[in-house]
């Protein structure tokens, strides 16, 4: 997938970009994460790719928070891409981030622990219910926080004043293969999976039999 997102990419992408920030309610590894809720960047894209994009980013957000136990956070790197997830076992939610290579490590992580904690304070009462839906709870915190550490200088700023707000100190770095199970290939998740349209699905088997596919896999 991060062929993928070569192909769709301007050439004018700036460095030290962020892509998505998501809020996923974990409900087991057997079951799909739902996706609570979302905020996207998309500009260094190609306008007419943009929705394509999207869809691999919410696959991609939900694959990984699906295989990121709670209490833990990892770190899955592809061809100069990152998705960083940090999964609260007391609150069942994982936030996960999408990123060029250039954007702190360290950074990511503080951000998506002061989301997590600002997202359960605010949001409580929402997204405990079972039966909840896909972008059921409106947080345009997301997309502010989103706006706002595009920013290096703020990132730098983050980084200085906010304390590790986890329990957690191990981070897994990890390539996405690597996270999934044995025997489990991404075409499969792909086919199987209900973010992606029947235009994206298309668009990533033809573009992988030409050897350049859509987006961070």
């Amino acid at each position: 997938l991060s062929e993928c997102l070569f192909f769709f990419a301007t050439t004018t992408a700036p460095q030290m970009k962020l892509y998505a920030l998501n809020v996923c309610k974990w409900k087991g590894v057997a079951a799909d994460p739902v996706l609570l809720s979302a905020a996207w960047e998309l500009g260094s894209f190609n306008y007419f790719q943009r929705g394509s994009v999207q869809e691999f980013m919410t696959f991609l957000s939900r694959t990984v928070s699906q295989r990121c136990q709670p209490g833990t956070r990892q770190q899955i790197e592809k061809d100069g891409y990152v998705a960083y997830v940090h999964s609260k076992a007391e609150e069942g939610l994982a936030a996960v981030l999408v990123c060029d290579a250039e954007y702190p490590s360290r950074v990511a992580f503080t951000l998506l622990s002061k989301t997590l904690l600002d997202y359960a304070e605010t949001h409580r009462g929402k997204y405990e219910k079972d039966g909840v839906a896909d972008n059921s709870v409106a947080a345009p915190e997301l997309a502010a926080t989103l706006t706002k550490y595009q920013n290096p200088e703020e990132a730098d700023k983050l980084m200085k004043m906010q304390k590790d707000l986890d329990e957690t100190k191990t981070i897994m770095h990890q390539a996405m293969e690597n996270l999934l199970e044995r025997g489990e290939k991404i075409d499969n998740l792909v086919a199987k999976s209900s973010d992606l349209g029947a235009a994206s699905k298309g668009f990533y088997t033809a573009a992988k039999k030409n050897n350049s596919c859509c987006l961070l896999m």
